[in-house]
This record gives structure tokens, sequence and C-alpha cells, in this order.
């Protein structure tokens, strides 16, 4: 059924004749076939065959005057009075009230009558009633499915808030965490192999020295969980004793502990460097749960106290090893190829720091891990909750994020350890606190040159300290760009020299 909105009449006007509706206004007509009237009496006669309840005189807006109407077919009266009882035809379109709205439809199959005008009347507002019930319920169903959505979104926001704070490493508190996965640094020694199949190829006999080869003389260092001394050992091939380091564990110390020193006796034993630290050995038998590790002595001790008694403002006594500026760029030089060896043994070194390196005859410099570093270096490491303490200053952002070790986070820490030497000993970011240092990490604040050092070595640092681990320079290059360096100083030194001798002679 198709219906015209082209033509409506208002509802508005509608009158009550014997229970039916008729609408006031109507469509003009054009046809000339009607019958004027001023009463209903005058649309009928004596000879019509009209039947009175079916015809109304009813007023015409489109003609100016009242005419007969046929209300059973809704159309009008002929000069006589006759109402055409034919189907409508098709130019005849038959009127449908519904609400406020007169529908024509052009259906010609079908005829409207009164009753059916008021039938549809009385169906829409059942329809209206029922479309209420229905519509109430569910708009009230839809409002509450929104608030829980709306509820669960905001549940899910507040989750993934906790469980992102969980994932920094600086909380809202004072105290820092790192995340869990730096736990895994408690299970490890200093030194680690970034393949297990290279450490199985390269695993060699560790040497085990009989107890009375061994005196010890003096204790050197003291920590929470040993001990180091100054110590001679009696080789059988030579008559004179030999200065060694030992260390040793402290009684009680928990199996994590003891695990960490037999690993670091195991790994330790497959360097042969001259700029690593050698082990001699180990004393395993008559020293009870305490085992002995025998180490090289280095005479001058670490290097961080080295420089610090060469600071031109701190220095204390002129009978202390002087260093000279020349000696700075050697030192450097020599730590960056300890760590192109360690680098190509597959070695990450974890904690590359001048305390970590030692100093003998003739200004020999050796990266190493006593152990002792982080029990006597105290404020040098930060102690994130139960786990192991943690060189901040001198690890690199994804090392303090993620707990990840790599090659290029050892090229970070060098990068520090060249501002230590230029800055004869002083601990990165001095006058900051450990929470401090981490925040500047993450905001990208480097250090800034030493006053001594030169442009070129700054140079180096800065490429030490690219935010992206793969653009940082291999300590391959490092090596290079150091050696280069010191060729160029030397030969400013030979220019110098020769030019004081000229001028003597003149």
């Amino acid at each position: 059924m198709s219906f015209n909105f082209s033509k409506f009449i208002n509802p508005g006007f509608l009158q009550e004749t014997q229970n039916d509706f008729i609408p006031q206004n109507f469509p003009e007509f054009d046809s000339g076939n009607y019958r004027k009237c001023d009463s209903k009496e005058d649309c009928y006669n004596h000879t019509s065959t009209s039947i009175p309840d079916t015809v109304e005189c009813l007023d015409n807006e489109g003609r100016g005057f009242s005419t007969c109407y046929c209300v059973d077919h809704l159309k009008e009266a002929d000069r006589d009075g006759v109402c055409d009882i034919s189907p409508v035809t098709q130019s005849s379109p038959k009127v449908r009230y519904s609400g406020f709205i007169v529908f024509v439809d052009n259906n010609k199959n079908e005829t409207s009558t009164p009753h059916n005008i008021t039938q549809n009347i009385v169906l829409s507002a059942a329809e209206t009633q029922t479309l209420l019930q229905i519509f109430i319920p569910v708009s009230f169903l839809i409002t509450l499915l929104t608030i829980l959505i709306l509820v669960f979104a905001r549940k899910s926001q507040m989750c993934h808030k906790k469980k992102k704070k969980k994932d920094v490493i600086i909380r809202n508190n004072e105290d820092i965490q790192l995340l869990d996965r730096m736990n895994f640094v408690n299970k490890n020694p200093t030194y680690f192999m970034t393949s297990q199949k290279k450490s199985d190829e390269k695993k060699v006999s560790i040497k085990e020295i009989p107890y009375e080869r061994v005196k010890i003389i003096e204790t050197v260092g003291e920590g929470a969980f040993g001990h180091v001394y100054k110590g001679l050992y009696y080789t059988p091939d030579c008559p004179d004793a030999k200065d060694v380091a030992i260390k040793i564990l402290k009684e009680g110390v928990s199996n994590e502990v003891k695990e960490d020193f037999e690993r670091e006796v195991e790994i330790m034993s497959n360097f042969n460097h001259d700029n690593i630290l050698s082990l001699l050995g180990v004393i395993t038998k008559d020293v009870g749960d305490s085992p002995y590790m025998i180490f090289e002595y280095m005479i001058h001790g670490d290097l961080a106290e080295l420089l610090r008694r060469n600071d031109p403002v701190m220095r204390k006594s002129e009978n202390d090893f002087k260093l000279q500026k020349n000696d700075l760029i050697d030192v450097a030089l020599q730590i960056a190829n300890g760590m192109k060896y360690l680098t190509s043994q597959h070695f990450v070194h974890r904690d590359l720091a001048t305390r970590n390196c030692l100093v003998g005859d003739g200004l020999i410099v050796k990266i190493s891990d006593f152990g002792m570093a982080r029990d006597v270096y105290t404020h040098d490491y930060y102690k994130i909750g139960g786990s192991r303490m943690l060189p901040v200053r001198w690890m690199s952002p994804e090392s303090v994020k993620y707990g990840c070790f790599t090659n290029e986070s050892d090229i970070w820490a060098y990068g520090v350890v060249l501002w230590e030497i230029y800055s004869y000993g002083r601990q990165p970011y001095y006058g900051h606190s450990n929470e401090e240092v981490v925040r500047f990490l993450d905001e990208g604040i480097l250090l800034q040159r030493p006053e001594e050092c030169p442009y070129i070595v700054y140079h180096i640092m800065l490429s030490c300290w690219k935010t992206d681990p793969k653009e940082r320079h291999s300590f391959f290059r490092i090596h290079k760009h150091l050696t280069d360096f010191s060729k160029e100083i030397l030969k400013s030194s030979d220019c110098s020299i020769n030019v004081t001798e000229t001028q003597d002679v003149c």
C-alpha cells in the first residue's frame, strides 16, 4: 500500500455526526456536477435515491459555498443529490486518518468509511501505548548498559595505570623501585657471558693452590660479604715470594653469595689479557666453607683513589704517585683495550667504573671486580628493596629501566669512566641523589664536560651516551679514536721538546 502525503486535512477540525467523524475541509474538484445546499435537507428530495445518513451539507472552501457531500464515498453528490455507489476509482483517492495526519491512499481495491477512520484512530492510540510500554523498559536497559560500560572502562583504565606504575622505575614516593626483572642481577656475578655455548668452549681448568703456600699479611678492604687481603704466594719455581691479593668470603654468607663467588672464579679463569686482572688460582681445601681467590697484587690500588689523590684541588702529599695530563689518555686507552678484549670474548662486565680498575707498577691498568667495591664504595651503589646494590650512576637508561645488560650498556659505563678520569675521580652527578640520577637518565640529562677534558675526549663520551644502544660507538672504534688522539699528543709533546732544546742552544 502506497501513501501520498501531498494532500492532507488538518484533523483538528473534525465534526462528530452520529458516531462518525467527517473532515471539515476538502480538496477542490473541477467538475461542475454538484449540488448547492444550505442544510442537510437541501441535499435530498422525495425523488432522490440518496439515504439521508449518507449525505451531509458541508462548507466547501474551494468553491466558496456549501455543497452536498457523500459521506460513504468521500465525494460530492451530483446535481440531483445522488451518490455514485460504484467503487472508488483511482481518481478518487481514499483518505485515512492516523494521529495528526490524513494519509491519502491510491490503492483502488480498498474503500474508506467513517468506521475505518475511527478504527484507525483507535488503533493509533493503542499502538502508541504499546510503543511506550516497549520504549520505557528498553530505554532503561540501554541507560543501565551504558553506565555499566562506563564503569567497566573506568575500572580497566585504573587497572592499566596501576600496571603501568609497576613497570616504571620511579614511583610517586621517594623510594625508587626497579623492575622485578632486575632481580636477576642477584643470580649473576659482575662478569657474565652473552653466549652459554661460548662459555663451554672457553672453559679451562682452575688452578688449585695449596693452603700452605699462601700467607696473609694485612687487610686491604672489608665489606658485608668478605675481606680482601694483601698476601704472599710462595711458588715452587721461584725462591722469592710474590705479592698477591686474596679475596675471602665471610663465614655464614648465603648460598647465593657463594654461588656468585664460584661463578666469578669460573668466569675469570677464562681471562688472559694484559689489561684484565689475572686470577692465579683458588684455595678450597683446609679453609672450611670459605674458599680463597688469589689474584695478582696491584701496588697502587684502585684507579678511583689514585685519581682523587692526584686532583690538583685535593692533593695532600707530594710523595704520592703523580699522574700527568698525558697519563690520563693512556689510562683511558688501557681500559678501552681491556673492554675490547672482553667484548671479543662475549663477556659483559656490568659494573665498569674506576673503582673496579686496579693500577700496578708502570701505570699498568687492569679491569677487575674484587667484589668488595659495592661494599666499600657504598655511596656509588643504590640498593633496591632486597636486591643487590646497583651502580645507577654508571648504568645506561635501558639497564635502569629494563634490567638489560649488554656490551652497549658497558659502552655507556665506559663513557662515565672517561668522565671520572678527567674529573680526577669525582662521583658522577655529585651533589644529586640516586633518585635524581635515575630521573636524569630518563630525561636524557647527561654529564657535562670536565674542566680539564679535551673536546675530542668529550665527544667520545657523548658517542658512548647515545640513547639508542645501536648508535653507540663500539670499543674497537673507541680504542682507535683514543689511539689516534694519543699519537697526536705524543707528537705535540715531541714538537714542544724540540722547540725548547732549540731555544736553549740559541
